[in-house]
């Protein structure tokens, strides 16, 4: 065999060519294609090898998680000498082919008796191998130091979280509180009007709503009904419900028509509402002993009468309260007669999607009023229709509220 490519190798270059004829004879040359795993960690070792063409790659813990390339032996660099020289004989490493490459390579006994026949050879390997563990430590603490930084990092993280997780659920009963607060704002119970049913629903989209409604049982016997939504959800449009159920509670009357009424409320609030803020709402007074239910309107919904005719959609239309001062609002009325109900309503129903992305809408909404037997189960009614409509995994986009006014006498 030729000795050019040992003459190549840094490691023998004080060798005489009478040596190197020596080795030429004691190394079996080979080559592999790329990704071969040449040896593995643990394996026993056997081998003293030295690179010819290409790279090879060292690499501890490979094909798992923690796999890591702890360092690249080149051409005319050796590898191979850590087991032959540890007591136990272990790899401490495994070698992966960095695409094609060649090795030479010797047995154990044989590079026993080299090592014994150059002393040097010995000094020289083991101020390499000194060299490579120095690098090798230093790759290792630095490894560990970013592992360090990574895990501080974790840590801090992990802090901020458990921080953001406690003021969560410090803002979740907080606004549980919140809501408590609100429903202690609505009607504690309906009125109990002779002849007459008043049943209410209310069901907000968050922990607090933009939807309330109100009862006003006059001193003459009338009766006051109000239902509102304030645009937008959550936080905000729950304090503005606040101050506007405040105001119309401070104002209201059965001296003070519908109409006459929304134009003080809007005049009250329009200073203190903010700019994206308004809220729509309808105010109606009903005369007992008549079924007489006169109303004005405030951009809400359309309040939609039940009778012995059908179903009924009853016009009245104005400005929502909030957007501008000095709006005027004209009244409708209508007369309920016995078996007959009212329904007011927020828009969480009709505007409730499926998950084809339908909507609920009025037609459905007449639609089911008009399948209802007793105007008594016109709210569950309802309420059934839209859990069906929308399935059992629906979120909740909007408020929902009901007031429905039923007519059970001739009186």
């Amino acid at each position: 065999m030729k000795i050019d490519w040992l003459q190549e190798i840094p490691l023998l270059a004080d060798f005489s060519d009478s040596e190197l004829d020596k080795l030429a004879v004691t190394f079996h040359r080979e080559k592999y294609a790329a990704d071969t795993i040449l040896f593995r960690e643990g394996e026993k070792g056997d081998r003293f090898a030295f690179v010819l063409q290409g790279e090879v790659e060292i690499i501890q813990a490979l094909g798992t998680a923690d796999e890591r390339l702890i360092a690249t032996i080149k051409k005319g660099d050796f590898l191979g000498e850590m087991s032959l020289l540890d007591p136990s004989g272990l790899r401490s490493a495994s070698a992966r082919a960095h695409g094609a490459i060649e090795w030479a390579q010797i047995n154990r006994q044989d590079f026993s008796s080299l090592l014994e026949r150059q002393p040097k050879l010995a000094e020289r390997l083991l101020q390499e191998m000194v060299l490579r563990l120095s690098r090798f430590e230093t790759g290792t603490l630095q490894d560990l130091k970013a592992k360090n930084q990574a895990l501080a990092q974790a840590y801090h993280d992990l802090q901020q979280a458990q921080s953001a997780l406690i003021e969560i659920e410090k803002l979740e009963h907080e606004l549980e509180i919140a809501r408590e607060i609100q429903k202690s704002i609505l009607p504690k119970t309906n009125p109990d009007v002779p002849g007459w049913l008043v049943t209410t629903h209310w069901q907000p989209a968050r922990s607090v709503s933009g939807d309330f409604y109100d009862i006003f049982l006059y001193p003459d016997g009338r009766l006051g009904l109000l239902i509102a939504d304030v645009s937008g959800k959550g936080v905000p449009a729950a304090l503005v419900m606040a101050i506007t159920c405040s105001m119309f509670r401070a104002v209201a009357s059965s001296e003070i028509p519908p109409g006459a009424l929304l134009e003080q409320v809007n005049q009250l609030l329009f200073p203190y509402m903010p700019g994206s803020k308004f809220v729509t709402c309808l105010y109606g007074i009903l005369e007992p002993a008549s079924g007489l239910f006169q109303f004005a309107n405030a951009g809400h919904n359309l309040p939609v009468k039940i009778s012995i005719d059908g179903i009924q959609e009853i016009k009245a239309t104005g400005m929502p309260l909030g957007l501008m001062p000095g709006m005027t609002y004209a009244e409708n009325k209508t007369l309920l007669q016995q078996g007959e109900g009212l329904l007011l309503y927020t828009d969480g129903i009709v505007e409730a999607h499926n998950v084809n992305n339908e909507m609920f809408g009025m037609p459905r909404l007449n639609q089911c009023l008009a399948e209802v037997t007793r105007c008594s189960d016109v709210i569950e009614t309802l309420l059934g229709s839209l859990e069906q409509f929308t399935g059992p995994d629906w979120e909740q986009e909007d408020d929902v509220t009901f007031v429905f006014l039923t007519n059970l006498s001739s009186k």
